[in-house]
């Protein structure tokens, strides 16, 4: 009987087909197969998933079932017969791997391989040195091929890449040899990616960047159809899933790296759209890269795909979802202890205190008056979110729209005539992102009236004290980043700022990806002087972005709950690099008696619950001791309502 074995792409699936006879005459072979999930079986065809089935499974029962069997005359398609090739190298590869990967992670190194590893590197057109520390990442991922990244934003992540990336493109072994870099990240990365490469190479990489508008006949024309010299090829998750067919078929054709960058966002182990499209490339990569600062923030469970996706044919984890589940829920479990010891060989974890950098300096809150039309409307503000935070009946949608109103009332009370829905700002890559609010303001009509008149009746005082202390900071000459939570404030500042001689650009999700790069090149550049001022929103611009180099100056104009955000806005200007003499400052600007000292307070306590668990656990579950990224959560509405009954009680 005449079996031809196709592997189908495009369907993420193994095609067995029958020339003559019927699979239904093997019965046999049918019930070994049914070990093997996602198998759907007619008389003349057999087709296996490979995504929820490991390669070297399918591998092993299609060897010794067919290929092994004098019954069958078996033909493979050259697709297959690479992944199946791959499959077996990595079988091997693994073996070898562990073990070694684990005397590195635990710093117990050959040194003459290091020095070896080293000493090639520097034969090579990679022109940086790295630290300690990242040299011992990049040698663990040049080893492996294949590693899981936690290490904090700011220390160095893609330069590790890139090092190891320039190790096996150069690599005398043709089974470790890569020839391209494929990054999937958020649109925010990809300068990131760009300027890193030229620091690391010295020339500006020449690179595909695959992101909304760019069409896929030019994909085609430059992966599939062409001689591909690109040294960078980025793609953005959000453009992936139109994209999949091509990236698949440029994978099975070439040996490429492929990085998953600010990798948390394949977490989603229910279907999602950006999860399931980045899993399918996994098997298809010749080398797989996770970078996350936040391995583990909500559950255990978001490890899976990371670690699925860098050994796809082995389950490294151990662990099924249900029971990864349960021991997030009991942080008391005794096999937590036995997942760490399980993945440990394959991830690597440098944390802040690793780095050494000089201390940044906190100013003390700015503290600032509101004006009486602004104090009107926020008394009536802060009464009706308490009694919404009150009542028990209340969804916490009315709950959480209260806060935001809260918010807004303290910083900007025109946005309290605009729908909630809107008011932050994300880039393509969320643009699934779905939140539901509730509009309504239950203040009377003397409030709802200096709310629609409010930009002609007063300024806030706290924009002008934003304008003077941003002059006083120019006036030193240097360069400012001034951080707002919402659009429509993002917008206000810069016109003002303009209006008052200062100019400045913003960073937001509106921004589009040619004009962002070309703000942050300019703003990073020393000899600008056009502009030094930028206007950003955390939750568009909050990661993968490097101003450290250029900027040495944060204003905390808004704020929000979320600790994460937080603290990934602060990395923008406090990362490896940084000489030890500098002076990293951020400043906060509040109103008086406001919802701003309790954001402040809450903010801050839970940023040094997170470090402390952060620093002191290799794979820290926060979730487990803190709502960190809810805004806001039930303690945060608490703190709210006992500042407005004590502030009630001093009047």
């Amino acid at each position: 009987m005449v079996v031809n074995i196709i592997l189908d792409n495009q369907k993420q699936c193994f095609i067995l087909s029958a020339e003559s006879g019927s699979f239904s005459d093997y019965p046999r072979i049918l019930i070994s197969l049914n070990h093997l999930k996602n198998v759907k079986y007619q008389p003349k065809e057999i087709v296996i998933d490979y995504i929820d089935n490991p390669l070297n499974e399918i591998w092993n029962k299609i060897d010794r079932l067919f290929l092994q069997n004098s019954t069958f005359e078996v033909t493979l398609d050259e697709e297959s017969q690479n992944i199946f090739k791959r499959s077996k190298d990595e079988e091997h590869n693994f073996s070898v791997f562990s073990k070694k990967a684990l005397d590195v992670r635990n710093n117990n190194i050959d040194s003459n391989e290091l020095k070896e590893f080293a000493d090639i590197l520097s034969t090579t057109a990679f022109k940086r040195t790295l630290m300690p520390y990242q040299l011992l990442a990049s040698y663990h991922l040049a080893l492996s091929q294949n590693e899981c990244n936690f290490s904090v934003p700011g220390s160095g992540k893609t330069t590790t890449v890139l090092a190891a990336y320039e190790y096996l493109r150069k690599c005398a072994n043709e089974n470790k040899r890569v020839n391209n870099l494929l990054v999937i990240g958020p649109l925010s990365s990809f300068i990131a990616w760009k300027d890193e490469y030229k620091e690391c190479f010295g020339v500006f990489p020449k690179t595909l960047e695959i992101r909304g508008g760019v069409k896929e006949e030019q994909v085609r024309k430059e992966l599939i159809q062409g001689r591909v010299d690109l040294d960078l090829i980025l793609i953005s998750y959000g453009s992936l899933a139109s994209k999949i067919d091509t990236i698949k078929q440029f994978l099975s054709d070439k040996k490429v790296m492929v990085v998953l960058d600010e990798a948390h966002r394949i977490k989603n182990v229910d279907g999602g759209v950006q999860s399931t499209n980045a899993m399918s490339l996994a098997p298809l990569a010749s080398s797989r890269v996770i970078l996350t600062g936040t391995p583990a923030a909500n559950s255990y469970v978001d490890l899976y795909n990371l670690f699925t996706f860098i050994w796809p044919t082995k389950n490294v984890i151990g662990y099924s979802i249900g029971a990864l589940n349960n021991m997030s829920s009991n942080p008391n479990d005794g096999r937590v202890s036995d997942l760490i010891n399980k993945i440990s060989p394959y991830f690597i974890r440098i944390k802040k205190s690793d780095l050494k950098l000089p201390e940044p300096i906190f100013h003390e809150p700015i503290l600032v008056d509101m004006g009486p039309v602004q104090q009107a409307i926020y008394d009536a503000i802060v009464e009706m979110a308490v009694k919404r935070f009150e009542d028990d009946t209340l969804s916490a949608t009315f709950k959480k729209s209260a806060a935001i109103r809260l918010r807004q009332a303290s910083s900007n009370p025109s946005l309290l005539k605009k729908p909630l829905q809107g008011l932050f700002t994300y880039d393509e890559d969320d643009n699934d992102y779905q939140e539901v609010y509730d509009d309504e303001i239950d203040v009377d009509n003397r409030i709802i009236d200096l709310i629609n008149n409010y930009d002609s009746l007063e300024i806030p005082p706290r924009l002008i004290k934003l304008l003077s202390l941003t002059k006083s900071l120019l006036d030193n000459n240097q360069k400012v980043i001034i951080w707002c939570e919402f659009i429509d404030t993002c917008e206000r500042v810069s016109e003002y700022l303009k209006a008052n001689g200062i100019k400045n650009n913003i960073l937001y999700g509106k921004t589009s990806q040619e004009d962002r790069e070309t703000i942050i090149s300019a703003f990073k550049d020393p000899t600008n002087s056009d502009f030094k001022v930028v206007v950003a929103n955390p939750h568009a611009v909050g990661e993968s972005i490097s101003l450290h180099k250029a900027c040495h100056n944060a204003i905390y104009y808004e704020m929000g709950f979320n600790a994460g955000v937080y603290m990934q806005s602060k990395d923008r200007i406090h990362r490896v690099g940084l000489p030890k003499d500098c002076e990293t400052n951020y400043y906060f600007i509040q109103s008086t008696d406001s919802v701003d000292s309790n954001i402040y307070d809450r903010v801050l306590t839970k940023e040094e619950k997170m470090i402390k668990i952060i620093e002191s656990e290799e794979i820290p579950l926060i979730s487990n001791n803190i709502e960190f990224e809810n805004d806001p959560d039930e303690d945060d509405i608490k703190l709210i309502i006992k500042s407005y009954y004590e502030r009630r009680k001093n009047l």
